[in-house]
């Protein structure tokens, strides 16, 4: 777990005291600490933090554990702080899954667990309880979630389907280079991936879009490779996008 001189390192903007000054006066500063404070009180300890870009207003994002929650399957369940104090973003709450076979960290989408929305209006100490509270009774939703996944077996087709559309949500309809070898993208890096289930097959594919090492030709010839993606918005998106996916193919 995190001390707060650790977080302090690598994401100074959940220090900021005041908000940005290009924004409006209609603005209210929701302090990151005071939500970090909060969610220590109820038993949550900070297990990552990372931020976009430099400044003590940027966009941040804080995982949490509490670990008097139960395991997901072979995931531990996290609560997901975004914040920024420049009013790039609102304040966000979300339930994620981090994987401890390879220390992977999943977005749970809102079609399996709500999320919350804050406007910069102010977060307190009863709203963390109760996201505790919901965090609890969704754990079942996101299991059965996970089960599902855990047992439906995929053909060879199947996962080539799989790996294709994923390969569009990373680059883009129509951006997708000619020539990616899709068997590279399906190989596993451990062993415990190794299976034809939904679940091994789409964190194998997770972990190779978000954390890279995939080669590859581009288009025009290039040769180069897949690097981690460290943006809070776009890792974001493309877990959320292939956990989607992941659900479209029961």
């Amino acid at each position: 777990m995190m001390t707060h001189e650790m977080i302090k390192q690598v994401a100074p903007s959940v220090f900021a005291t005041s908000p940005s000054p290009k924004v409006s006066n209609r603005y209210v500063f929701v302090p990151t600490m005071d939500i970090i404070e909060n969610f220590e009180r109820e038993g949550w300890n900070v297990a990552s933090a990372k931020q976009t870009g430099r400044g003590i207003h940027g966009l941040h994002e804080i995982k949490f554990r509490n670990g008097d929650l139960p395991n997901v399957g072979d995931t531990l369940i996290e609560a997901i702080i975004k914040n920024s104090h420049n009013g790039v973003a609102t304040l966000n709450i979300s339930s994620g899954l981090h994987r401890l076979v390879c220390k992977n960290g999943l977005s749970v989408p809102t079609s399996v667990s709500d999320s919350f929305k804050v406007r910069h209006s102010g977060f307190e100490f009863e709203d963390v309880k109760r996201l505790t509270e919901d965090f609890s009774k969704r754990l079942p939703i996101i299991q059965g979630s996970v089960n599902r996944m855990m047992e439906h077996q995929l053909t060879m087709d199947d996962k080539l389907k799989f790996a294709k559309k994923s390969a569009e949500v990373r680059w883009g309809i129509g951006s997708v280079p000619t020539n990616l070898n899709y068997d590279s993208v399906l190989n596993p890096l451990r062993d415990e991936d190794k299976g034809d289930s939904l679940w091994q097959v789409f964190n194998v594919v997770q972990e190779k879009f978000i954390r890279g090492g995939v080669e590859y030709t581009t288009n025009s010839g290039r040769k180069t490779g897949l690097r981690t993606m460290n943006d809070i918005y776009n890792v974001n998106r493309i877990n959320t996008k292939l956990w989607e996916l992941a659900e479209d193919m029961f």
